[in-house]
C-alpha cells in the first residue's frame, strides 16, 4: 500500500488513505470504550492528516485554497476572542481540532468535485462500497454477540466497534443511498434484497432515525422526481403502487422486530415519560430551550454576533449540547457560522438542481437533491449529521456526485 500511494498522484493517494477511515474509527472505538485515552485520538489525528492532504491538494486551485483558509479563519474568530478574554491558550488548539468536523464536509466536497471533473468515478465508488461493507459488518456483529451496544442500558442496539454511535445512522443513510442507487440502476431484484438488508441493519442499530430513514429512503429512490412541465401519470401510479406494496410489509416487519427486542421497552418508557414532541426529538427541544436561555443571558453582545467557539459553548452548557446541527452551529459560531452553513447548502442545492434538469447526462443529480433535503431534515431533528466526524467526508463525497456525467465519448468510462 505504501509503494502504491507513493507512485500515485496526490488526489488518488488521498482516496486510498480514506479506505482506512472506518477501520481506524473501529480501533479508536475499541480504545475509548476500554478507557485507553490518548492526548489526541487516533481517529482525530488521522482525519486531521486527511484534511491537511486535501488542503495541499486544493493548493492547485487558488480560489478554493483561499476560500478554505478564509472559512477556517472566520470560524476561529470567536476562539480568538475567547483567548483575549480569558487568556486560555488551550481553548485555541481544542477549538481548531473541533472545527475540523465542520469544515471536513466542505473540503471533501471541493476535493471530490475536482477529482470527479477530471477522473472516472471507479475509485470513488470503491471507497463507498468498501466503507459500506465495513459499516454493515460492524453493525451485524451484534447478532454474533460481538461489538458494543448502541445503548449500554439494557444492551440495546448495535454500533459495532465504533464509539460515536449517534453518528452511525447518518453514515448508514449516506453510504446505503449511494450503494442502493447504483444497484437500482443495475438490477431491480437485487435492489429489493439490498433494501431488506439495510432495513435489518437499521433495526439492529435500533435508532428512530436509522429505521424510519432507511425505510423512507428505499421507497423514494425508485421514484423519479416529476417536473412541472410534464408529470407522467403512469409513472406516478407505478410509484404509488410500489409504496402501497412495499410499505405495509416493511412497517409490519420493523414493528414486529422492535417489539421482540428490548428497544421496545426503552421506547415505551420514554413515550410515557415525555410528551409526543419531546419523545420524537429525544429531549432535544428541552436542550434547545436551555441553550437559548444561556445565549440570551450569558453571551455578551459581541458573543451574540460572532459566537463563543466550540469549547466555550460546551462549557457554558455543562456539555449538554442541543444535538440539532443548525442550533449547535448558531450557539457556537452565531450568525457567521449560520451564514456559512446555509450558504454551503444553498450552493450544493443550486448545483444539483441545475444538473437535475439534464438527469440523463448527470445521473446522480436527483439523488444529491433527495439526500440534501433528507440530511437537512434529519440534522434538524436528530443532529450529528453535518457535524459528524464519521460521516463528514462521505457527506462531501455524496454532494460531489452531482458532477458525474455520462461520457459522450464511447471510449470514456463513467
Amino acid at each position: 500500500m505504501k509503494n502504491l500511494i507513493y507512485k500515485l498522484p496526490l488526489d488518488k493517494s488521498i482516496i486510498y488513505l480514506m479506505l482506512f477511515l472506518l477501520p481506524i474509527d473501529m480501533v479508536n472505538g475499541f480504545l475509548l470504550t476500554n478507557n485507553i485515552i490518548l492526548p489526541i485520538s487516533i481517529s482525530q489525528a488521522f482525519k486531521m492528516l486527511i484534511v491537511l492532504l486535501i488542503f495541499l491538494n486544493l493548493a492547485k486551485y487558488p480560489k478554493q485554497f483561499f476560500l478554505s483558509i478564509f472559512i477556517i479563519l472566520v470560524l476561529m474568530v470567536p476562539s480568538f476572542f475567547q483567548l483575549f478574554k480569558n487568556l486560555d491558550f488551550s481553548l485555541l488548539m481544542n477549538d481548531l481540532i473541533k472545527i475540523t468536523k465542520y469544515v471536513i464536509p466542505i473540503f471533501a466536497f471541493l476535493f471530490f468535485r475536482n477529482y470527479l471533473k477530471k477522473n472516472t468515478s471507479r475509485l470513488v465508488f470503491k471507497l463507498v462500497n468498501f466503507s459500506y461493507f465495513i459499516l454493515v459488518i460492524n453493525i451485524l456483529l451484534k447478532h454474533l454477540g460481538i461489538g458494543y451496544p448502541m445503548y449500554s442500558f439494557g444492551d440495546i442496539g448495535s454500533k459495532g466497534f465504533f464509539y460515536a454511535g449517534n453518528e452511525i445512522s447518518a453514515l448508514l443513510l449516506i453510504l446505503s443511498s449511494i450503494v442502493s442507487f447504483n444497484i437500482w440502476n443495475q438490477n431491480k431484484y437485487v435492489y429489493v434484497l439490498i433494501a431488506l438488508l439495510n432495513v435489518i441493519v437499521a433495526l439492529t442499530i435500533s435508532s428512530k432515525t436509522s429505521v424510519f430513514g432507511i425505510i423512507l429512503l428505499h421507497i423514494l429512490i425508485p421514484i423519479k422526481r416529476p417536473t412541472l412541465q410534464k408529470i407522467n401519470v403512469r409513472l406516478f401510479l407505478n410509484a404509488f403502487i410500489i409504496v402501497l406494496i412495499a410499505l405495509p410489509p416493511l412497517v409490519y416487519f420493523s414493528w414486529s422486530y422492535v417489539k421482540a427486542t428490548s428497544i421496545y421497552n426503552r421506547l415505551a418508557y420514554f413515550y410515557d415519560k415525555f410528551d409526543f414532541f419531546t419523545f420524537l426529538l429525544s429531549n432535544r427541544n428541552v436542550f434547545l430551550k436551555d441553550s437559548f436561555k444561556v445565549y440570551l443571558e450569558d453571551y455578551s453582545f459581541l458573543e451574540k454576533i460572532i459566537g463563543v467557539g466550540q469549547s466555550t459553548y460546551e462549557q457554558m452548557n455543562d456539555f449538554k449540547l442541543v444535538e440539532i446541527d443548525i442550533a449547535d452551529i448558531f450557539f457556537t459560531y452565531s450568525f457567521i457560522g449560520l451564514f456559512l452553513f446555509i450558504t454551503t447548502l444553498l450552493f450544493v442545492l443550486l448545483q444539483a438542481y441545475l444538473f437535475s434538469k439534464n438527469a440523463e447526462k448527470y445521473p446522480y443529480a436527483n439523488l444529491v437533491l433527495l439526500m440534501l433535503f433528507f440530511l437537512f431534515i434529519i440534522s434538524t431533528t436528530a443532529g450529528h449529521v453535518f457535524s459528524s466526524g464519521m460521516a463528514g467526508i462521505f457527506i462531501g463525497l455524496l454532494f460531489s456526485l452531482c458532477y458525474i456525467k455520462i461520457p459522450t465519448d464511447k471510449n470514456e468510462v463513467l
